[in-house]
């Protein structure tokens, strides 16, 4: 271990909204501040989730750069250089790639990409350019099994190279209500209906539209209030899809919201039909609050949901699977409440923001004592 705690610069591509963004402020508020000294860099914007790192008592650079890779990494290199970084933690593609190029430059002594998504196409590009980058790169962590597979497979990484390390939850922010009609009057909703819904970016992979046709096939046989939280580049397209399926005046679009913990403690049922995922923290959360969940059969989310045990699985793409879950879950409210206290059960045992925490700051020193062993 260094003398000095290890400054650590974590790169991702904006710090608004997302799993991974919400991965970066739950890491930074957990780790040991005697041994790290973590700083917050976003390429593109900064937003809430910047606030609450700052707000917490680290540092946050935002570049504001868009499809600017030469100016990008020229600039990552000079913040790694003035402020000596130890190691360069970057999560997803562009960010991973612009600053390990620019780790090199700036001779930082530990590189760390962060694979997050598993992804349904090889992208030419993207699997030349990690080959390439492989050797000079210490280390890899996955959010998942099934990311590390493909990154495995794909990329050639070497396998004692690659860490899994699931995301993890706050289990504390995250608790089960004792009365879901009581959290629904806090936010201004019927206590008398269910309330089920989606709290992730407006994207096109996180399977909106399916939730939709289900709300169309239950709309008129159950009381329901059905909610989509989130915002994202893909929202217009979205709204239009509610709307193309009779369901826009149904569905309430609440927008970005920061009081997810208020929010799951309303929700009855949460829903998440993703077609691209990779270890899904909206998931987690929502299993963390106790809500009843349903999910689509992508390998992520299999790592955490096991059917019928702590919640329900449908085929990807499947809207009459994802109906009939959704209402197996209205109708019964006993099963309700046994999967969601049994997803609350298994985060609190094998998810928890700590596990997460420790296992990346013992990888974080491994990578360290081995780049010290090898000067």
């Amino acid at each position: 271990m260094a003398d000095q705690p290890l400054r650590i610069l974590r790169v991702v591509i904006g710090l608004n909204q997302g799993g991974v963004q919400q991965a970066v402020l739950n890491l930074f508020k957990g780790l040991d501040k005697s041994r790290f000294q973590p700083i917050a860099c976003a390429i593109e914007n900064s937003g809430a989730i910047g606030e609450e790192i700052r707000t917490a008592g680290f540092e946050v650079i935002t570049l504001g750069y868009r499809r600017q890779p030469l100016r990008t990494i020229l600039a990552l290199a000079r913040i790694m250089r003035e402020r000596r970084i130890d190691i360069v933690h970057a999560s997803s593609y562009h960010p991973s790639f612009y600053a390990r190029i620019a780790a090199l430059l700036a001779r930082v002594p530990v590189l760390i990409s962060h694979e997050h998504v598993v992804f349904d196409h090889k992208r030419v590009q993207r699997v030349l350019l990690n080959k390439l980058l492989a050797p000079v790169t210490d280390g890899f962590i996955a959010v998942g099994n099934a990311v590390a597979q493909q990154v495995l497979g794909w990329y050639g990484y070497p396998a004692q190279k690659v860490q899994v390390i699931h995301n993890g939850v706050d289990t504390a922010r995250f608790v089960p209500p004792q009365s879901r009609a009581e959290a629904k009057c806090k936010l201004g909703l019927d206590p008398q209906r269910m309330a089920v819904g989606m709290i992730c970016r407006l994207d096109h992979e996180k399977g909106h539209r399916f939730f939709f046709d289900a709300v169309r096939a239950l709309e008129s046989r159950f009381a329901v209030q059905w909610l989509v939280v989130g915002t994202g580049r893909g929202e217009q397209q979205i709204r239009q899809e509610a709307e193309e399926r009779g369901v826009g005046n149904t569905v309430q679009f609440l927008g970005l919201r920061r009081d997810v913990p208020d929010l799951l403690a309303a929700m009855d049922i949460y829903v998440l039909p993703t077609l691209q995922e990779g270890f899904p923290n909206s998931l987690l959360e929502a299993m963390a609050a106790g809500c009843a969940v349903v999910a689509s059969d992508f390998p992520g989310n299999l790592e955490l949901v096991q059917d019928q045990q702590n919640g329900l699985v449908a085929p990807m793409g499947d809207s009459g699977a994802l109906t009939d879950c959704i209402e197996k879950l209205l109708a019964h409210e006993d099963l309700r409440i046994r999967l969601g206290a049994e997803a609350r059960r298994h985060v609190e045992s094998t998810f928890s923001i700590e596990h997460s925490v420790k296992k990346t700051e013992n990888f974080y020193e491994r990578l360290w004592r081995e780049r010290r062993a090898a000067r």
